[in-house]
């Protein structure tokens, strides 16, 4: 059986770098995406546990999730903008904080809430270079009418999302336009509440200015693209080794030959592929090839505590390592580094 094992006591490092790093703000635990396969509930869990009290999902039902497993009383945060009507009311049933990014956005939520005879909370998004959700800074009279009009919003807090794979000079450009927008709106007597602009890149990667809050997700997991960061890689697949056998001198292995035996070489077979992640991190796009099945350099697997070279073409479902110098035999597990982003759709096991 392939599971995805999961190391706690790596996530808890993880966790207290990103402290360090965040100086005394606020830590939004972020869950999107099974908190980056780390698994929602269980990382939620750990978070609790650790202190953090606020969250942020990328859907509805995520926070749907989370308030039916007993977190009643933290700030769950919706992290995009929707004017989508079935959007909205699940939000509202979960008593999440929606993320406005918009005026229609503004709209839908605030005439959804007065329908209910109720109030939403929510933070403004503004976009300051990423392109996706968010009001332009220059779009304040657009922002002033939400705080103006909009009597069924409360707007508890403004954020940004920093393009951390940027020269810094971007990202400082992008932290000025988005501190003068904010000085803007604190001149014309709106309180903005709480402050955050950067996620787990941006916060290892860049030297931000402190502000009240930053978001930490892909930082958990320790795979921030970021060097001498200290992180530590969380998961790896456990699978059992599936076949032994010997290949001769000049045998290829992989579809597309993309390895040739130098000395007569036991293999193993592993049944894990791309479908499971493995190698899908890693590799680099290239074209006419699939680039989910290009095993980088020297990739190694681990059999028994011992190191053993992945040999050509992943597949889908399987991986050949040379077993040729190890004393293993089948039965015996494999362990194979995977993103867990990318190692979804197995069973998990947490240590």
């Amino acid at each position: 059986m392939k599971l995805l094992v999961i190391e706690r006591e790596k996530i808890r490092h993880n966790l207290e770098l990103a402290r360090q790093r965040a100086k005394g703000a606020f830590i939004y635990g972020v869950l999107k995406g099974d908190a980056y396969g780390l698994g929602l509930l269980e990382t939620a869990r750990l978070l609790k546990d650790e202190g953090v009290t606020r969250f942020a999902v990328g859907q509805p039902h995520e926070g749907a999730l989370l308030r039916r497993e007993g977190f009643l009383h933290e700030e769950i945060l919706l992290l995009r903008s929707t004017s989508d009507p079935t959007d909205i009311d699940a939000l509202l049933d979960a008593g999440l904080t929606a993320t406005v990014g918009s005026r229609d956005a503004a709209l839908a939520l605030s005439g959804l809430a007065e329908r209910r005879s109720t109030v939403a909370e929510a933070h403004l998004k503004i976009d300051t270079g990423m392109g996706r959700y968010g009001f332009l800074p220059e779009e304040f009279d657009k922002i002033q009418s939400v705080y103006q009009y909009m009597g069924n919003l409360a707007v508890s807090g403004v954020y940004t999302q920093i393009n951390a794979h940027a020269k810094h000079s971007a990202v400082a450009e992008q932290m000025e336009r988005f501190r003068t927008l904010l000085t803007k709106m604190q001149s014309a007597g709106i309180e903005p509440g709480i402050i955050h602009a950067a996620g787990s890149t941006a916060l290892f990667r860049h030297d931000i200015p402190k502000l009240d809050a930053v978001r930490i997700g892909k930082a958990l997991s320790g795979r921030v693209p970021v060097k001498n960061a200290g992180l530590q890689p969380v998961g790896y697949i456990e699978c059992p080794l599936a076949e032994l056998r010997w290949l001769s001198k000049g045998h290829t292995v992989g579809s597309s030959v993309t390895y040739t035996c130098r000395r007569p070489t036991r293999i193993g077979v592993v049944p894990v592929g791309t479908s499971d992640g493995f190698t899908v991190a890693q590799a680099k796009p290239l074209s006419l090839v699939d680039w989910r099945a290009v095993v980088p350099h020297k990739t190694t697997v681990l059999v028994g505590g011992v190191r053993a070279r992945v040999l050509g073409q992943v597949g889908l479902e399987h991986a050949v390592i040379d077993c040729t110098d190890l004393s293993c035999s089948v039965g015996d597990i494999v362990q194979l580094e995977v993103n867990p982003l990318f190692a979804g759709r197995l069973p998990k096991k947490y240590l």
